[in-house]
């Protein structure tokens, strides 16, 4: 095995690795395990990020613990390294749930980020996972997208929905679109759906003129070093058409800009960031949308980038209460809130266990007995909605921004 160039890991990460007391209530409140009932891993392996914790440690400590450098300890297996791989990329949505309930407060999310970005920087293509993301790490540098085609083509949705965008020198809000809703047949609909509401609402806003990835596929499967050049790129742009604010539909890109690219950067953006439930919540406040109300019971899916790891979870509530008949609220929310199984790449490293997911989860809500299901990310809509004829249920799936543009009848 290769022995390590650099470590990816902070100091209070490496405090966190030690600080693991096997408690295993990670492992209890795991959406993967609240979701299946069991390991999802079909080795048995621990997947909990406990379990990863402690595959993960020998692997540092080899190379930079003293007792190593006196003595020497045992390098793990090339099997142990490829399982610990199998579980951290195959097998795991980087939700964040179990940082919730963590009692020591570690913070998953980061240190699962950090231990999948040691694989790919450091320990190279020991996995097929990690030789696949790699090689999606080459794409996006390519392309400027995660899908690998001509970059050209991503404003191309607003052509086949039919919406009227700006396209400006200058102007008070940028709308980042991302990279799922610019090519993605389905989420193309929720950029529409944006679209139209900013029209409406008398918005001074434009689209970039050459927007491409926001950087967090990266970030998520081990290659945020890789990201810089995108977010520079991006940075540019929106300081040159002299945006006061930059707003996005996508929990991901929103995530991003928020938090990733003022770590990557070094500096803040100087540019208010803004998820568009956040948006829609300040234009009904201050009386500039108004949009009838639908009677209906409804649930609400907490998209995991967006209400644990974003912070927002209030805001989509506000704005659902005001415009629907009934909230209902359905088991694992808010903070608690578990995933619909497409986060942390799982659903292109493994779709069959992501798809799975998706379906639980979407029985999980239809148990609220709500027509309508609603979230607010475009992944975890197309999550649901390409699951639900195999529910047996008529429920309906939508975006938030979608809800309200068809209650305004704007599309």
């Amino acid at each position: 095995m290769a022995r390590a160039r650099g470590l990816t890991l902070s100091v209070k990460q490496m405090i966190e690795l030690d600080g693991c007391v096997r408690c295993e209530i990670c492992r209890e409140e795991c959406s993967l395990y609240k979701l299946l009932n069991s390991n999802p891993h079909p080795l048995g392996f621990p997947t909990s990020c406990g379990g990863m914790i402690r595959r993960f440690r020998p692997l540092v400590r080899k190379d930079y613990s003293l007792k190593a450098k006196l003595f020497g300890i045992r390098s793990p297996s090339d099997e142990e390294v490829w399982e610990l791989a199998d579980a951290l990329f195959l097998n795991c949505s980087l939700c964040g749930r179990c940082s919730v309930f963590c009692p020591i407060g570690i913070d998953t999310p980061s240190l699962i980020s950090s231990m999948r970005e040691y694989f790919v920087e450091t320990l190279g293509n020991v996995h097929c996972a990690v030789e696949f993301l790699s090689n999606l790490h080459n794409i996006v540098k390519e392309t400027k997208n995660v899908f690998g085609v001509d970059n050209s083509a991503r404003t191309n949705w607003s052509l086949y929905t039919g919406v009227d965008v700006n396209v400006k020198d200058n102007a008070k809000v940028v709308y980042f679109v991302g990279c799922i809703s610019s090519y993605q047949g389905r989420a193309q609909d929720i950029a529409a759906a944006i679209t139209s509401i900013l029209n409406y609402v008398g918005e001074d806003w434009t689209l970039l003129k050459d927007e491409v990835c926001c950087g967090h596929p990266l970030a998520v499967s081990g290659g945020i070093r890789r990201a810089a050049d995108l977010v520079r790129h991006n940075l540019e742009q929106m300081v040159s058409v002299g945006a006061e604010a930059v707003v996005t539909g996508c929990p991901g890109c929103y995530l991003a800009m928020k938090h990733e690219w003022p770590r990557l950067l070094g500096h803040e953006l100087g540019i208010e960031v803004l998820h568009f439930t956040e948006l829609l919540n300040r234009y009904m406040a201050e009386g500039r949308l108004k949009v009838p109300v639908l009677e209906a019971r409804v649930t609400y899916h907490d998209p995991c980038e967006l209400g644990r790891l974003g912070g927002i979870i209030e805001e989509p509530r506000k704005v659902i209460r005001q415009v629907t008949r009934e909230l209902a609220e359905p088991y694992g929310h808010g903070t608690e809130g578990i995933c619909c199984g497409s986060g942390g790449m799982l659903r292109a490293t493994n779709p069959e266990l992501s798809e799975r997911l998706a379906i639980q989860r979407l029985k999980m809500l239809m148990g609220t007995e709500a027509e309508y299901v609603l979230s607010a990310c475009p992944t975890c809509v197309q999550a649901f909605a390409s699951v639900a004829p195999k529910t047996d249920g008529r429920v309906k799936v939508l975006d938030l921004s979608q809800l309200i543009a068809q209650q305004s009848n704007l599309l």
